[in-house]
């Protein structure tokens, strides 16, 4: 009787807790699906950077990201927090070693994270992403044989370029297009374009705060201030710089949003952000063309006006942007340590034509300072993949990129259109800093974004059942594949 009293109760706490842990995951995800998530999200970061609390702010994050994971059945909403979570790093850019005391909420959320994937098991999708993703793996694992010692291959620093630019992005793009093939639909994607949202107006939010406190009252000119970590906040601007055009496209008071974008971009002190940023505004105003916000004719008077008073202030701009760094002189030099970097590519890459000198090979590190936890970039995309990966590299980031072009080709769709344009912003970029080689937060999220866009043009998500006898015509050819019957 004892044994089947104690077996009874056991019983009924078990069905209590299941109880708890249902009415905990309906109210996590009605957070997730609401419209208080991501300015719950903004508001954390904004005050941990306005108080200059970012440990605080960043376990903070983890936590609610590991209650994601735990509660929510969406693998995106633990994500998103982890992304907008970067943007903290800030204010530690030269001394990464200061969120140490954050490791104990990480493994939770690690944790979290298996939990979660035991609770609501994803059906594996593999779609057209994965085969330049696949060789990208093997590129950045391989990169340097014969080049650098095993001692230096395994260092944490090394381990972590060559899984986080392969093994982890591929990882990510498995775990996030299995989860939007299994719910999809125009909600799904304009969640996804949230956190994007977010992450900009994070940035915004940062590059602005940094220069209300640099302000000095008694200045003839108040200049941006010169930031070592303006480069990386820079990116996340012209990345995410389409997701408040794409809102627009239902509401457009979004636009609003845009101009707080661009504000940010000007007073970065990087000229990365000048130039791309005014190129990538360009595209985005055709993107309102594109799809019906604003009339053609409209648009022209709004770029002519915008021609003229970028002509008119144009000189006050240059002195707001860039008058806070060194002057002439700093750039000259910068623009010299670039020029040998790209001679230096050319160099590795005939001394190692094959599998290059590798992610982690600090032989560079004579020409540019390494910051701490960063690896020796060569500051251009096409000199980073010969010079890292030799020819293996070439092949493998050739399909990834001829793959994800001929993806955004296939359909034409407002939330493929904004994700093509982040792309594009990432490329840019790419070619004069580290860019997509930076494997978070930049890399994940194009992974993350072409994922989204096999999903908004109807691209094949397959299981790894339904791939047929005829495996080797999907990656050696057209993505194409034929469903077994």
């Amino acid at each position: 009787m004892k044994g089947d009293s104690f077996y009874a109760e056991a019983v009924r706490i078990r069905h209590r807790c299941y109880l708890l842990f249902c009415a905990l995951s309906e109210a996590v995800e009605r957070l997730w699906r609401g419209k208080f998530y991501f300015p719950l999200l903004l508001g954390i970061t904004l005050s941990a950077v306005v108080f200059h609390k970012a440990v605080l702010g960043v376990s903070v994050m983890l936590a609610i990201t590991a209650s994601m994971f735990l509660f929510c059945p969406d693998i995106l909403a633990g994500i998103s927090s982890v992304c907008v979570m970067t943007l903290l790093a800030t204010e530690h850019y030269t001394a990464m070693g200061t969120f140490l005391p954050c490791l104990p909420m990480a493994f939770i959320a690690a944790v979290s994270l298996v939990t979660h994937l035991l609770i609501w098991p994803l059906e594996l999708r593999i779609g057209r992403s994965c085969r330049g993703l696949l060789l990208v793996s093997a590129a950045a694992a391989m990169g340097g044989m014969g080049a650098i010692s095993q001692a230096q291959a395994l260092k944490p620093m090394s381990l972590y370029y060559s899984l986080g630019l392969g093994v982890m992005l591929l990882g990510v793009y498995l775990l996030t297009r299995s989860q939007m093939a299994k719910e999809g639909g125009e909600e799904m994607l304009q969640r996804f374009a949230g956190i994007f949202y977010t992450m900009g107006l994070c940035a915004a939010g940062v590059i602005l705060w940094a220069y209300i406190e640099h302000w000095d009252p008694t200045a003839a000119i108040h200049v941006a201030p010169d930031l070592r970590w303006r480069n990386f906040v820079t990116t996340v601007l012209l990345t995410t710089l389409p997701a408040p055009f794409a809102f627009a496209v239902k509401h457009r008071v979004h636009l609003l949003s845009a101009v707080v974008w661009t504000v940010a971009l000007m007073v970065t002190g990087s000229r990365m952000g000048l130039l791309i940023g005014a190129a990538e505004l360009v595209l985005c105003c055709w993107y309102l063309v594109r799809w019906g916000v604003i009339p053609k004719r409209v648009m022209r008077v709004l770029l002519l006006v915008g021609v003229g008073a970028a002509l008119a202030l144009g000189p006050h701009i240059l002195a707001v942007a860039l008058g806070g760094r060194a002057g002439a002189s700093e750039f000259r030099g910068s623009d010299m340590i670039r020029l040998k970097l790209l001679a230096r590519s050319v160099e590795d890459f005939l001394r190692y034509p094959l599998f290059g000198i590798g992610l982690s090979n600090p032989a560079n590190a004579d020409l540019y300072p390494v910051v701490e936890g960063s690896m020796v970039f060569y500051h251009n995309l096409p000199a980073q993949v010969i010079g890292s990966m030799g020819m293996l590299g070439v092949v493998a980031y050739g399909v990834l990129i001829h793959d994800r072009l001929s993806l955004l080709r296939s359909g034409r769709n407002p939330w493929s259109d904004m994700l093509g344009l982040c792309y594009l912003g990432m490329l840019m970029v790419s070619m004069v800093n580290p860019g997509e080689f930076c494997p978070f937060p930049n890399a994940v999220m194009m992974v993350m974004a072409f994922s989204a866009v096999e999903e908004a043009v109807s691209d094949p998500a397959l299981t790894p059942a339904q791939l047929n006898a005829g495996w080797y015509r999907i990656w050696l050819g057209p993505w194409k594949p034929a469903l077994r019957k």
